[in-house]
Order: C-alpha cells, then structure tokens, then sequence
C-alpha cells in the first residue's frame, strides 16, 4: 500500500523566486517552458494557521514544462511568523511540489498520521489547499488540493497553450 506521501501524484513543481517574471522568461529561454500566466496577489478567502488566521499574499506563474505544470511564486506577506518562517524556506529553490487528491481531509490526516505537519489550510475564492511540511529528508513542502472543475480547467488551459506553442508572448497576465 505505501506511505500516504508514496502514493501522491506530483502535478505542479513551484520554485520560490523573488520575481515571477524573470524567473519565467528564464525558464522559458533556458528550457523552452511556457507560456507563463501570471497572476498577481493571489486572492485569498481563509488562511488557517496554527488554528488561527493567517495573511498568505502571493503572486505566482504557472507554465507548463513537458508534462508537468512549473510554477514560479513569490510572497509578498505572510504572517503569523512561522508562516513566514514555513513558507519562505531560504527564499530560493524547490519551495513545493503539488498534488491532486481524492479526498482532502483524509489525504491531510494521512499525511499527519506519518508525521507530516500541516504549515497552511487556505482557500481562494476558488479552491482549498493545504500546505504540508513532510520532513527534512525531502527539503521542500508538499500542497494537496482536489482536482476540483475550477482545478481541472486550470490545468488544462495551461497545458493547451503549450501545445504547438511558438515562444511568442511568454508572459500572460491573468487576473
């Protein structure tokens, strides 16, 4: 059967970055990544943290590389302090790997049931989402959501803009 962590789906690869942007277009010279939606302070409906609220303001561009969705993200303000602590993580780098689940709440628990610690529960108007710290032996945080319609679609639009994609217009701006 494995562990909870063995048996989730890698959808999304986010490197922390202090700017989208250039981080993008390097990315897209570099690898041929792309094209890269942008989307600027990132809306958020809850931020859980520690059982209190929390600030989670990001923005973030997501592009596709091959078959997998790249994200670059920067935080504008995060609180309380170990939110900023948990989710800057040295600022640079690998900062999370996402995952699709079938079922939020057991996926979570699983996860904290082997030792995983829940860093954010969050939501945008769209979708919830949860940040997990899994440990130092994999050295970045693991996000599990739902593959909810809203997901889906997001997914695939960033997927089909890639297909037969000619470089051109590598940053879009998304609201």
């Amino acid at each position: 059967m494995g562990t909870a962590l063995s048996t989730l789906k890698v959808v999304q690869v986010a490197y922390a970055t202090t700017d989208v942007r250039a981080s993008a277009l390097r990315w897209h010279r570099l690898y041929g990544a792309g094209p890269f939606f942008v989307r600027e302070h990132v809306p958020t409906a809850s931020v859980t943290v520690d059982d209190g609220d929390g600030v989670f303001d990001h923005t973030c561009a997501l592009g596709q590389w091959g078959d997998v969705m790249v994200e670059f993200v920067h935080h504008h303000e995060l609180a309380p302090a170990s939110l900023d602590r948990d989710m800057r993580r040295g600022g640079t780098g690998i900062h999370h790997v996402a995952c699709f689940v079938d079922d939020l709440e057991q996926a979570r628990d699983r996860l904290v049931a082997e030792g995983a610690r829940v860093v954010m529960d969050a939501a945008t108007p769209e979708v919830r989402f949860v940040f997990l710290d899994v440990g130092p032996e994999v050295g970045h945080l693991v996000e599990i959501y739902e593959r909810t319609p809203y997901l889906a679609g997001l997914y695939d639009r960033v997927r089909e803009a890639s297909v037969g994609w000619d470089g051109t217009d590598p940053l879009r701006e998304r609201r």
